[in-house]
Formats: structure tokens, sequence, C-alpha cells
């Protein structure tokens, strides 16, 4: 973790390689001074509000995997309150949105979303993840194998394709973020939505798994994660695409 922190220090608050950015700072701040219209997609992974800072299952082979912020529902209905209505302001006349989320808080969001402009999809996304290990009651069960995404679209975009509301993936290495997203769901998504040469966005980015994903598809993704070592492993992981 040292490395990647001194890494991510090295860099600066601001970095690009090729067609991507990478900024190191809040994504509130950065989403308030951000001029309008940039993003053909928003697709991001916020701390979901449902206490996984607390789960007790993070021994054997999950001690590598922590949640290094608060996770209470106060802190998310903050985050999407605050940032909602600047995702509608930041994206393109027609644009796509995926959040990833809780089922406690797909609710929540989707209303809210929904005020600010926004024409969001009743159901939720589900991602099955087929080696899923998390179990919040060790003790008692069961084990934790899926994950919502919230789907929302401004202007009425058009998808590139049909595909199904449940996505099967399996985990990428994982780097040490409890919440670490893999390729493989975001580059479902981003099928969906993009074309070579379309601008991402992903405002609580962590590791990067947004970069990976865009480069295979060609296109320019803007990444903005506050946690130094979060930043430090983008970093890493920005110069091995090739």
């Amino acid at each position: 973790r040292a490395d990647f922190a001194a890494r991510a220090a090295q860099a600066g608050l601001t970095h690009n390689a090729s067609v991507h950015k990478l900024i190191h700072g809040d994504c509130i701040e950065w989403l308030r001074a951000a001029p309008n219209a940039q993003f053909d997609v928003i697709l991001t992974d916020p701390p979901y509000g449902m206490g996984a800072d607390s789960f007790g299952d993070a021994g054997g082979r999950l001690r590598s995997q922590t949640h290094g912020y608060s996770d209470d529902e106060g802190l998310w209905q903050h985050l999407i309150g605050t940032c909602g209505s600047h995702w509608y302001r930041v994206a393109k006349e027609q644009a796509h949105l995926y959040v990833c989320c809780d089922i406690d808080g797909f609710h929540w969001a989707r209303d809210w979303l929904q005020r600010v402009g926004w024409w969001v999809h009743r159901t939720p996304l589900v991602n099955f993840k087929r080696d899923g290990s998390r179990v919040p009651w060790p003790q008692h069960g069961p084990q934790r194998k899926w994950e919502l995404v919230l789907y929302a679209n401004k202007g009425r975009k058009p998808v590139t394709h049909i595909y199904p509301d449940v996505i099967e993936t399996k985990g990428d290495e994982n780097y040490g973020h409890g919440a670490q997203k893999p390729v493989e769901l975001y580059l479902n998504l981003l099928r969906r939505s993009v074309r070579p040469g379309d601008d991402v966005l992903d405002c609580f980015g962590g590791t990067g798994t947004i970069l990976p994903a865009c480069h295979e598809l060609q296109c320019k993704a803007t990444y903005v994660e506050k946690d130094a070592v979060s930043y430090g492993i983008a970093l890493k992981r920005l110069g091995e695409l090739k």
C-alpha cells in the first residue's frame, strides 16, 4: 500500500496517458467545477451505505480486501443526492448512467435521480458473481453472490443492443479493495452504450476498473478518486494498458 501511495504522490493531482485522464481528488468538488455536457456514459461504484465496513468476514481469504471508508446510509444519500444533479449536468444531451448499488439504496436513488431529470429504469440490473465470497453473517450465512446496478437514461439515448438484465461475472486479481469491480462487468455495461471515441466518467474510480474496460472499447475514460492508495493502483493499471 505504501508503494501505491508513493506512486500517487509522484503523479500529482492529474495524470494523462494517451486518451485517459486520472484525477486525484474529491469527486463532489470536481463535479461542481466540471463543465456541462461532457460525457456519453457515467459508470460508477460509490459506497453502498450498507455497513460493509463492519462485516465480520474479513478473515481468511478475504483478509486483504478491506473497506477503508465509512459505509453508512447517510453517506449514500449524501453522495447520490449531491452527485445526481451534477451527473445530469455533465452528461451530454443523450447519455447513459450506471450506478452500482445495494438493494436498500436502489429505490432512494431511483426516486431522487428521476426528480433531477434522469429517466430511470424501474428495476435494477443484477450482477451475479460466480465467485462472490462475502458472508455478512459469518456464522449464520448466506453467502452474498449478487450486486445491483441502477440504469438511467438522459435524452432517450438508444442502446447499442438489447442485453439481458442479469450479468454473470468472475472477479479479477484483487488489489486489496473490498469493493473492486471486475473488468468483465464494466465491459458488459459499456457495450450497451458506447461507440469508439465516446467519453466515459467514473467519479468513484477505486482501483481503476474503468481504465482497461474503456481502453478495450476505444473510449476515453475520466477517472476520479480521492484515496491515494487506490489512485496509485489505478496509475499502475494505466501503465499496463497496451
